[in-house]
């Protein structure tokens, strides 16, 4: 049945009379709007996204490396930075510039940090300085909680 009908309206539209091209046009978009439109399929419903619980890894704080040295605070630095015994060092370098490079780097990260110097000419990056050894392991518990990019800090213990 198609057949004759498409057969139909090609043989209507060779006719020279303005009528049945007219009539012709208003079947075709008939058959068009008819045939051409396919029936919508309705999705089914999205299940709902169940909660997802995120373990954050633990990070150990009972191993803290330590090492004991003779420091003093490096030149520009305030005076009664040398003055505490435990010190949390993130960065060690041989190159003043490049301590005092990432002091302003951890400075943009709201640390206070100073730079030490040891007797071996190191330079020491310390953000934080403590009398007390306990409260001073704690403190790195909580910078490698906070900051697991610094998972590497250590506690400098100054010689007397």
């Amino acid at each position: 049945m198609l057949y004759i009908y498409v057969f139909y309206i090609f043989a209507g539209l060779i006719l020279k009379n303005k009528k049945m091209k007219v009539l012709n046009i208003g079947l075709i978009l008939i058959f068009l709007m008819s045939f051409g439109c396919k029936t919508q399929k309705i999705a089914p419903k999205p299940e709902p996204v169940k909660s997802e619980t995120v373990i954050k890894p633990k990070v150990s704080t009972s191993t803290v490396t330590s090492k004991e040295e003779r420091v003093t605070a490096a030149s520009g630095e305030a005076n009664d930075l040398g003055s505490k015994r435990f010190y949390i060092v993130l960065g060690s370098f041989g190159v003043y510039e490049n301590a005092l490079k990432f002091k302003k780097q951890l400075m943009a990260e709201d640390f206070f940090p100073g730079i030490l110097v040891n007797e071996n000419g190191m330079y020491r990056v310390s953000v934080n300085s403590y009398d007390d050894e306990t409260t001073a392991r704690n403190r790195v518990g909580e910078i490698r909680q906070k900051f697991p990019k610094y998972n590497d800090l250590w506690l400098l213990i100054k010689k007397q």
